[in-house]
């Protein structure tokens, strides 16, 4: 091969590997997106309270797009703040969600900011919220501050630092969550097969919901429960993330009341205020009224409620924060 050549070819060689190593530093150094699923919901009944994934590590500068796939928040906090808060309407004192978590303090798209957060999800545009992780190099906290115990952690590492790229952590994230449905679904028929559908004693205990690991199952087992006049039902919460209410009669249209409403007061400032149908009207234990009406308010991990049945029918109840969680007691009359 003649020496021209021979040093022509080894120039072409010598520039096409520096512009490979020039296109490798651009895209190590161009800033990335990456996908967090908030949440996940089945059609019939399971709702996966978890972030995929959980812990998540991006470059300074990156952009972190969450994506609600059910109704969650996200706030950059250690923990959730309290949920419900008395506030001031026009001199009236009324129940309200917490407006730290109600509405967002930042926007989408804006860089990070501690104690900031995204509101809750109010229609299709806030289906999605993304930050840009423009700081220090550590690891960030964030929360749902409607399910406790539902965390995510951001590792921030510095641009030498190799990190999964955004395809692999989409592939992790559906591997997580078809994990955590899989998983519910087989304690969905554990808790059928325990369910016991008639009362053995003075009391029919009903699991208000299911849970597993880092999910809810919204059912009542049983979803049909039978007693006699007399004897009562007892609701329990399962030890997890969510909460419930108990809630009789169903609507004869089965309209489900909004667990919330937003409301201004004179100075157009937004609340979002607590429904009647959220308070409860007796305590646990006591009668059903006579205008059958019983509402048990918010019950939370491991909390019970009781109703007694004195009049023989069927009673439709409900969980207002969850519209398809519905159930049926038949009171049978004394035999």
């Amino acid at each position: 091969m003649p020496v021209r050549l021979r040093k022509a070819l080894t120039l072409i060689a010598l520039l096409s590997v520096i512009g490979f190593a020039g296109s490798q530093i651009k895209r190590a150094s161009a800033k990335a997106t990456y996908t967090v699923l908030a949440g996940t919901d089945t059609p019939y009944g399971i709702t996966v309270l978890a972030f995929a994934p959980q812990t998540i590590k991006v470059h300074r500068g990156d952009t972190i797009t969450w994506q609600f796939l059910s109704y969650h928040n996200v706030r950059f906090a250690s923990k959730p703040a309290d949920l419900v808060v008395v506030g001031d309407i026009d001199g009236k004192q009324m129940p309200e969600i917490n407006p730290v978590i109600a509405f967002p303090s930042m926007k989408s798209g804006d860089v990070y900011k501690a104690d900031a957060g995204s509101g809750l999800p109010a229609g299709p545009e806030s289906l999605t919220f993304s930050v840009v992780m423009d700081v220090e190099p550590g690891t960030y906290t964030y929360v749902c501050d409607l399910h406790t115990g539902m965390v995510g952690f951001i590792s921030v590492v510095d641009d030498k630092t190799e990190i999964p790229s955004p395809a692999d952590v989409a592939k992790e994230s559906k591997t997580a969550m078809d994990d955590s449905v899989a998983a519910a679904d087989k304690e969905f028929w554990n808790l059928i097969k325990a369910s016991a559908p008639q009362a053995q004693g003075d009391s029919l205990p009903v699991m208000a919901g299911g849970a597993t690991e880092n999910a809810a199952i919204l059912k009542f087992f049983p979803d049909v429960a039978q007693i006699q006049v007399g004897q009562s039902v007892t609701w329990t919460i399962p030890k997890g993330f969510d909460s419930h209410t108990i809630n009789i009669p169903l609507p004869k249209d089965s309209g489900i009341p909004e667990p919330i409403n937003l409301t201004f007061d004179s100075k157009k400032a937004p609340h979002v205020t607590i429904s009647e149908a959220l308070l409860p009207n007796l305590k646990s234990g006591d009668a059903l009224p006579d205008n059958g009406v019983a509402q048990s308010g918010l019950l939370t991990s491991g909390q019970s409620f009781t109703v007694k049945f004195n009049k023989p029918g069927l009673y439709s109840y409900f969980c207002v924060l969850h519209p398809g969680q519905i159930g049926t007691v038949a009171v049978l009359p004394q035999q």
